[in-house]
């Protein structure tokens, strides 16, 4: 019959399982931290592409209304040629 261990062993082994807990405890906690951060750097960097985005449809759109216009301001004349 196999040997029931000790208090002080239950206690030894108690307290590595505990330790091993919190440990994985704060591990979670610094990944959470830093998905955070992360987060935080991709929404500033989403505002800023959203923002270029709109200034280059606002580009496009002046574009397309100048070739519209169809001419670069100077009439044309037609020729006599009789």
């Amino acid at each position: 019959m196999p040997q029931k261990p000790t208090a002080q062993e239950r206690l030894t082994t108690h307290d590595r399982e505990i330790a091993a807990i919190r440990k994985l405890v704060l591990t979670g906690m610094k990944m959470l931290a830093n998905l955070t951060a992360y987060q935080r750097e991709t929404d500033k960097q989403l505002r800023l592409l959203t923002a270029s985005q709109r200034k280059t449809d606002e580009q496009l759109q002046d574009f397309i209304r100048s070739l519209q216009r169809g001419t670069n301001g100077h009439a044309k004349r037609k020729l006599n040629l009789q």
